[in-house]
């Protein structure tokens, strides 16, 4: 290599080892620090049935329900809007490809899915859930359908007693 080539070089990199943790640490003082979930982003999780905050309301009741494999703490309440609202917490882990709770108005446990059955929202996770009941379902007893979409079956139904979705004046 020309002597004047390994000056340049020489010099180059004397300056890149310099200026180069002069713009690192710059780069990490410097960077804005954003907000990982605002207030803005509430209505996109409560749409998704996860549980934001804790908002005034009325307990109905609460129960926990066991198939065997599915262990759940499912509470019912009124919520600030007067709407009845069901708070499930899987106490087991849910080992099926994505899952879909259901509920449909029978004495009998279904085995499949029929036009009868209201999706309530996804299950995944292990985090607290909460789903809107819709009006059709107050006073009723019914199943809680768990059906995977990945296995297309239903995967297990589970009795939900009338006074969970009872609505008392007070």
């Amino acid at each position: 290599m020309i002597l004047a080539r390994r000056k340049t070089h020489f010099y180059s990199f004397v300056v890149l080892a310099v200026v180069l943790p002069v713009c690192f640490l710059a780069g990490i003082l410097l960077r804005p620090s954003y907000e990982p979930v605002d207030v803005a982003s509430n209505n996109l999780f409560t749409q998704a049935g996860f549980v934001t905050q804790t908002q005034p309301r009325k307990a109905i009741g609460s129960t926990k329900l066991d198939d065997g494999t599915f262990r759940f703490h499912v509470e019912t309440f009124v919520n600030y809007q007067g709407k009845l609202v069901m708070e499930l917490k899987s106490l087991s882990l849910l080992q099926v490809p994505d899952p879909l709770l259901y509920w449909e108005a029978t004495k009998e446990a279904p085995t499949e899915i029929s036009v009868r059955s209201i999706l309530l929202g996804n299950l995944a996770g292990l985090s607290r859930k909460q789903f809107l009941l819709p009006p059709s379902v107050r006073g009723k007893a019914g199943h809680l359908l768990i059906y995977s979409q990945g296995q297309q079956k239903l995967i297990t139904a589970l009795p939900l007693p009338a006074k969970l979705t009872r609505l008392y004046r007070y």
